[in-house]
């Protein structure tokens, strides 16, 4: 038989295990590697431009080619890269395997041009597959146009 102070020991180890259960979440969802198969023969380095930050629309169809898709009305054009394939891990309590759903996207590069056709902003994103045609692409870039630009950090100041 146990005794009182025993069991209330072991009913506060059980309440205090259930509400850390409750209020911190037990699953986490690692990423693991993509997967990526070309769409194209560009390459994310394609599309550094390093002598110049702004380039003219001119000089980045020599360089590039001609997009996939070009909006007039939002002044971007688009450019597939990669369709992407990617697995994430659910794991039970951090520790136990318990599902790994692919989902999947295609890799884009966005190019926004101003009124002058110089390049004001150039990023690669991952979209979802659902906007891979002709509308989804500009309903992608019109959301794009609203995040604000990716602003590389520079590191080098830290040791």
């Amino acid at each position: 038989m146990i005794r009182s102070k025993s069991k209330k020991a072991f009913l506060a180890a059980g309440t205090l295990c259930a509400a850390c259960f409750i209020v911190w979440p037990g699953c986490a969802t690692p990423q693991l590697p993509a997967s990526r198969t070309p769409l194209s023969a560009l390459k994310r380095a394609d599309f550094t431009f390093d002598k110049d930050a702004h380039p003219t629309q001119d000089d980045v169809l020599t360089k590039i080619g001609p997009p996939d898709d070009y909006f007039a009305d939002l002044h971007v054009a688009c450019y597939k890269l990669n369709q992407v394939k990617r697995r994430r891990l659910v794991l039970m309590f951090f520790v136990l395997p318990v599902a790994w759903p692919k989902d999947g996207g295609l890799e884009v590069a966005f190019v926004q041009y101003d009124d002058l056709d110089r390049a004001q902003r150039i990023e690669i994103k991952i979209i979802s597959n659902h906007s891979a045609d002709h509308n989804g692409l500009h309903n992608a870039a019109k959301y794009w146009l609203t995040e604000p630009p990716v602003v590389p950090q520079d590191y080098s100041h830290r040791h």
